[in-house]
């Protein structure tokens, strides 16, 4: 059995781009968000409540859990290996380490529980050498959430983050950019809640504070400028049982958003969404979930039906259907600071349409197998052009509003454990991402996609290994069409346990050294090493 198990874990750090390419897995919107392929975002959004009403209302919770959000997130701002230093437990936990390029790192994470209250604590500092550039790389951050619950009537979470991260620029390989740099600081607040009142309603709530300052610069050509974002978002849901078949919902959604430029005139808007529908129990194993939004984001105004349905034709089988539609380019942070310099032009709200039906299969052990199809059109969907500014000798990215792209494909994803000590998942989509109108690639958005990764745990060693892959990729500039290549990294993290309470720790970021190109002819640092000691109390 161990030979097994240790040819499984050989296989699966084994694989390579090629065979990849023939599996692909999860689905989603691509763009090129990251300024390259090493740093890990420290995000509290895990305390982000959304509008599921979770397993109170599931008709059916031992089975496959209901999907999310028909979201589309970009596979290139998923956090890689971010947990490795987390037990799940009561402790405080420090992590140091130092590696090649210069690399060191400290990480303290701190969890304890009193009396109905679980409070939790990351502090972080990681720094390197900057990659062909005078400026380093290096990011401090703290982030800090409470969670209490009342005797399962409530569950109430406050969270919050702090960082200050500077970073290079990336310029392109033919034209370098070796002095520019930029510089965030982040601040976040998050509260969350929902209750069980005593007439058996479900009310659920949330609201969020950002705040992010940018500072982007290039001594060579004395370029500098400074960029702010704030936004304000508070949002209630409430579900009440009408019938002993229909629960009625309302809710509302409101969210202002502001961005202010040295060099350029701010912007700013107000998005609303008002939510009036219910949740109808057809039967024991078919659940409707329908109603109408009214939203209103800029210039755009829409009311749109939305419609899901949830049928658990046999026990371990479940089938989803759901169309929904929403107004998007809501986030000036995530248009105006992706982490590269975007240039503040003027905005528009995007109009989604997105269909999606699933089949989730379940295990009596658990294991999970789903597949999807979708297809989604977005009127105004933004592009991202990049190009290099001579004037301010650094890479630049403007906003191209395509005026519907569309997307549609099929996915695969599963989750399986091997034994008490082996686990793997498995997402990849094969897609049509293109501007409908011109029928041209969509810029950056891959054809098929790829995400795996696994955990092997027994004794005193622990194995964390993940594998991101992008295949068939364009890169647009405002004059040209290029061939991107395709991108794919793989990160590796050992832990050996010495005793009950120290371990050693090893880091392999890009372990293949593949991760060189996220844009058309922008270099990246590929591999980088960390080894540690990590001390539990």
């Amino acid at each position: 059995m161990q030979t097994r198990k240790l040819l499984a874990l050989a296989m699966a750090m084994g694989l390579s781009t090629q065979l990849y390419a023939t599996d692909t897995f999860d689905m989603g919107k691509v763009q090129v968000l990251g300024k390259d392929a090493q740093t890990d975002k420290i995000d509290p959004s895990r305390q982000k409540l959304t509008f599921d009403m979770g397993d109170r209302t599931a008709p059916m919770p031992e089975l496959v859990p209901e999907t999310g959000p028909l979201e589309f997130r970009p596979m290139t701002e998923k956090h890689l290996l971010d947990n490795f230093h987390r037990e799940n437990k009561d402790e405080l936990s420090i992590a140091a380490g130092i590696g090649t390029r210069g690399a060191n790192e400290i990480i303290v994470n701190g969890r304890g529980t009193k009396e109905g209250y679980i409070g939790d604590l990351t502090i972080r500092r990681e720094a390197r050498d900057g990659f062909s550039s005078s400026v380093d790389t290096s990011k401090t951050a703290l982030e800090a959430s409470v969670s209490s619950t009342g005797e399962g009537s409530y569950a109430l979470t406050a969270g919050g983050e702090y960082s200050v991260e500077e970073y290079a620029q990336r310029g392109l390989k033919t034209i370098p950019s070796p002095d520019a740099g930029i510089e965030n600081h982040v601040s976040r607040i998050k509260l969350t809640g929902n209750s069980t009142l005593e007439d058996g309603a479900f009310f659920t709530g949330h609201m969020a504070v950002d705040s992010v300052s940018r500072d982007i610069r290039n001594p060579a050509v004395s370029f500098s400028e400074e960029q702010t974002t704030f936004s304000i978002s508070a949002g209630a849901s409430y579900l009440k049982k009408m019938t002993d078949k229909f629960k009625g919902r309302a809710a509302i959604d409101l969210k202002k958003d502001k961005f202010t430029v040295t060099s350029g005139t701010d912007r700013d808007f107000t998005k609303t969404v008002l939510d009036l529908g219910g949740v109808y129990e057809a039967s024991a194993k078919t659940t409707a979930n329908f109603g109408l939004k009214r939203m209103s984001l800029m210039s755009r105004d829409t009311t749109a039906p939305y419609a899901s349905l949830d049928y658990r034709f046999s026990e371990p089988w479940q089938l989803l259907l759901a169309y929904e539609e929403d107004l998007g380019n809501d986030s000036l942070e995530k248009i105006f600071m992706p982490s590269r310099y975007v240039a503040a032009d003027d905005i528009n709200a995007s109009h989604l349409k997105t269909a999606k039906g699933s089949v989730n299969y379940r295990t009596n052990k658990g294991d999970t197998l789903g597949f999807d199809v979708f297809k989604q059109t977005e009127n105004d969907a933004i592009e991202y052009l990049d190009f290099h500014n001579p004037g301010k000798s650094l890479l630049e990215s403007k906003l191209n509003f395509v005026n519907e792209a569309r997307r549609s494909g099929a996915s695969v994803r599963g989750s399986f454990k091997i034994e008490d000590n082996f686990c793997i998942t498995l997402k990849g989509t094969a897609q049509t991402a293109e501007n409908n109108a011109t029928g041209r690639r969509l810029s950056y958005e891959p054809k098929r996609l790829l995400d795996v990764g696994f955990n092997y745990t027994e004794g005193k060693v622990m194995i964390d290994f993940t594998r991101r892959a992008e295949f068939d990729r364009e890169a647009h500039t405002p004059n040209a069409t290029y061939g991107a290549d395709d991108y794919s990294r793989s990160d590796l993290a050992v832990r050996y346990k010495l005793n009950d309470r120290f371990s050693t720790y090893l880091k392999i970021k890009d372990l293949y050294d593949e991760a060189k190109k996220i844009r058309y002819d922008v270099p990246e640092e590929g591999r980088v090493t960390l080894a540690g000691l990590e001390a539990h109390f």
